[in-house]
This record gives structure tokens, C-alpha cells and sequence, in this order.
């Protein structure tokens, strides 16, 4: 897989949300290279936990933020947290029940990266527009 740079297109130009993209990036990235390198079931059930768990976390701050400032397009954007979710979920069935394959790591470059990439390039800009738009500043404490 090729490993996920920080680009600025990727920017929703909201600190946080980025700072949050550029912290799930590298969890994806560290997951990826634990499977490539068939670093040891428990490396890399660790790896994919702590990207569930942050994934989950940046999920629900960003979906929060879209209910509390009534962002038009909110349940179309839960949806598409909804289907990475269950992209994660499968991913780690896929583990459990095969380990580090070259199937598994080909499906977290075209599943995992690939949506995740274009979620923030087209879903995620339009949110930070949205919050730009209107002067909303958003922040850790929410």
C-alpha cells in the first residue's frame, strides 16, 4: 500500500477537524504497514483497535458539531460515517478470521484509504465550508 501523505486538499480548513483527519491518516497508515509487515496478531489488533476507537471518537465530534450548528446535509453524512464504520467492522473480521492476508491488506488500500480520502476531500470540505461560511469555530470542549 502506499502510505497517506498530508496534502493540502485534504485540509476542511477547520484546525481540529484536520488535526483529527491527520491523526486517523496515520492510525490508517500504522495499520496498513502492520498488516503489510505481518507484524504479530496482537500488533496488529492493537493497531486496528485504537483506529476503531478514534475513528468512532472523530465521528461522533463531527457529527455533534453538524447537530448542534443544523448542518442541512447531517443525516446524508452520518450515513457515510455509518458505511466506513462497517468497512472497520469487516476489516476486522476479515483479521479474526483469516490474519494478516494479502487480500486483507489489498482491501484496506481500496476500502479503508480510498474512502477515507475521498470522505474528506468531498464530504468533510463541505462541512468545514459550511461551519467558514458561517464564522462557527469549533473546538476539543465542543
Amino acid at each position: 500500500m502506499n502510505e497517506v501523505k498530508w496534502t493540502n486538499d485534504l485540509s476542511v480548513d477547520v484546525e481540529l477537524i484536520d488535526d483529527q483527519h491527520k491523526m486517523l491518516i496515520e492510525h490508517l497508515n500504522n495499520f496498513a504497514k502492520a498488516v503489510e509487515q505481518h507484524q504479530g496478531p496482537t500488533e496488529i489488533a492493537s493497531t486496528l483497535s485504537f483506529l476503531i476507537d478514534y475513528t468512532d471518537f472523530h465521528f461522533s465530534m463531527e457529527e455533534r458539531e453538524m447537530k448542534a450548528h443544523n448542518y442541512p446535509a447531517y443525516d446524508t453524512h452520518k450515513a457515510k460515517h455509518e458505511e466506513f464504520k462497517t468497512i472497520l467492522v469487516y476489516m476486522e473480521s476479515e483479521f479474526r478470521d483469516d490474519g494478516p492476508t494479502a487480500i486483507l491488506a489489498e482491501s484496506i488500500d481500496t476500502l479503508l484509504v480510498s474512502w477515507l480520502v475521498k470522505h474528506i476531500r468531498v464530504v468533510d470540505v463541505e462541512f468545514g465550508m459550511f461551519l467558514k461560511d458561517r464564522g462557527i469555530a469549533i473546538s476539543e470542549e465542543g
